[in-house]
């Protein structure tokens, strides 16, 4: 929830406690971070996600993976409800606070200790009572596009075989 998005790019040369090595490690570095940083950068939410209140979120990139498709950071928000589409994979850990979420499968409390996982593609309804902030880790894995299409596909179908029951025919 870092305004994260599977096509991001961004340079971690500049983050606190990057350096580069030599020898056997050229063009590695151990990236370094605090989760008591608070050097935030807004998080706006998608405006038509919010359900209820005035949500204000934050967030702050600590490290990187040189493709882009791991990153860990720390993200907080303000009281308020609001839907949330996962468009990767999110691992988060509580460390202030608490939030309600809800994947339809009936709400759980996640407070400061908690960890959770939230699956690319997942729609969740989380409800902040006065403030959360967690450290979150980001995967995002570049499927084929054969792969895409074949999930996207198989969705569908899911969708349609819930949707209406086939109708059989009594054979007489």
């Amino acid at each position: 929830m870092l305004g994260f998005t599977s096509d991001s790019v961004l340079d971690f040369s500049g983050l606190p406690g990057s350096r580069q090595a030599d020898g056997a490690n050229a063009g590695l570095a151990i990236q370094f971070g605090s989760t008591g940083q608070e050097k935030f950068q807004p998080s706006p939410l998608d405006p038509s996600w919010v359900l209820e209140g005035n949500p204000t979120a934050r967030g702050l990139t600590l490290a990187k993976a040189q493709d882009g498709q791991f990153s860990c950071g720390l993200w907080d928000c303000t009281a308020g409800k609001f839907k949330f589409i996962y468009f990767c994979d999110e691992m988060v850990h509580i460390l202030e606070g608490e939030v309600i979420v809800d994947d339809g499968t009936g709400p759980r409390t996640l407070r400061a200790g908690d960890v959770a996982y939230f699956p690319e593609g997942l729609t969740t309804l989380w409800t902040v009572p006065t403030y959360v902030r967690k450290y979150c880790i980001h995967r995002s894995v570049k499927r084929s596009l054969v792969s895409r299409l074949w999930s996207k596909a198989a969705k569908i179908c899911l969708a349609m075989v819930r949707a209406k029951p086939i109708a059989r025919s009594n054979p007489s």
